[in-house]
């Protein structure tokens, strides 16, 4: 009655003020309307209009969503073969029993080819401007660079104890000791944001006449628990590879996946000859994919897609065509999707007939 009316839809109404205004609509967009003129809603205003069950007029919503969007681009992967890596997961300080306040260094590593284990407590990075390539060096004279060499093996085990007592029986090094926190600074021990100043820093190198030997660096700070006892972290990986330097990232979901896929040339089969189940130019209809290694949107065929820049891989190479074509955000976590990576990796069979 009056000035007031409304609109019934279900339970609810939208109701409108005697100006015309939408109820619950933001003030500046009012004054327009009042004026007579189209009005126009930013982003933030649709949502205002949206959490107060307003009704924005839906033809003017049509036109906010023509906006262009660019197309994520398709990656494939580059495979570059390490020959040594340390298992993050067993880097740990362990209190000695007769030095509870002094600790010893573990970890385990892979290694394909000999090489050395050099550990620098309190190191310092130095990055070659024109390759990107890094040494290390020591912040303090009164700390050494331990050294042990290794043939190569499957899960093998540093352990400083180890090391000192190898160093002990005459190895051409200098004197090393466990750690003994007591005598830094916890400044010294524990990583500044943006530093090349690192409170430990592991490099696995592989032996070898090469001026640019192959390595892996691993980057660590020291951390005190609710014990009050000293622990480690890891903060970053690198790998340097002929004289390239790759950061290492962690993919969420590729320990379950088979990152398998058959790469396919221009006609669209299989590169190659298929084994196995897999018939010349089938695919993958007849592989057994295991419980937790199918895409999240077909479910049927294995994943071999991360989603970049939040690393889900999560999707196989279809429904990751149709994401990049008619989506823009994680299926995983609705993050922006800037690239696709697929990662193929070479069979067995195929890898043994190039050599």
């Amino acid at each position: 009655m009056g000035h007031t009316g409304s609109v019934q839809r279900g339970n609810h109404s939208a109701r409108r003020n005697p100006s015309g205004a939408l109820y619950g609509e933001p003030v500046g967009a009012q004054h327009r309307t009042a004026a007579g003129h189209h009005t126009e809603y930013t982003p933030a205003q649709l949502q205002a209009l949206y959490l107060s069950r307003g009704r924005p007029d839906m033809g003017f919503m049509s036109n906010q969503a023509m906006v262009p969007k660019e197309v994520p681009e398709m990656q494939q992967t580059c495979t570059v073969k390490n020959h040594v890596n340390l298992k993050k997961s067993t880097l740990k300080l362990v209190p000695t029993a007769e030095h509870p306040e002094k600790y010893s260094l573990e970890f385990q590593f892979d290694a394909t080819k000999p090489c050395r284990v050099l550990v620098y407590l309190l190191g310092l990075e130095k990055i070659d401007d024109e390759t990107g390539c890094s040494t290390y060096a020591l912040q303090r004279k009164d700390t050494s660079v331990v050294t042990q060499e290794f043939p190569e093996g499957l899960a093998q085990k540093f352990n400083l104890e180890d090391a000192i007592s190898k160093s002990d029986e005459g190895d051409k090094q200098e004197q090393v000791e466990l750690f003994d926190f007591s005598a830094f600074q916890i400044s010294e021990l524990v990583y500044k944001e943006g530093s090349l100043r690192f409170p430990l820093i592991i490099v696995l190198e592989v032996l070898g006449s090469d001026a640019n030997p192959q390595s892996q660096s691993t980057f660590c700070t020291f951390l005190k628990n609710a014990n009050d006892a000293w622990t480690v972290k890891m903060l970053k990986q690198k790998v340097q590879v002929e004289g390239l330097t790759y950061e290492l990232q962690e993919i969420y979901g590729i320990d379950g996946s088979l990152a398998a896929a058959p790469k396919t040339n221009n006609s669209g089969n299989a590169d190659g000859d298929a084994s196995g189940d897999q018939k010349t130019g089938g695919g993958l209809d007849e592989i057994d994919i295991p419980d937790g290694a199918e895409c999240i949107i077909c479910m049927c065929e294995p994943r071999n897609t991360t989603v970049l820049p939040c690393r889900h891989m999560c999707l196989c190479s279809e429904c990751a065509e149709a994401l990049r074509k008619n989506s823009s955000t994680c299926p995983i976590c609705r993050t922006r999707v800037e690239a696709l990576l697929q990662i193929r990796v070479e069979s067995k069979e195929a890898h043994d007939s190039k050599k």
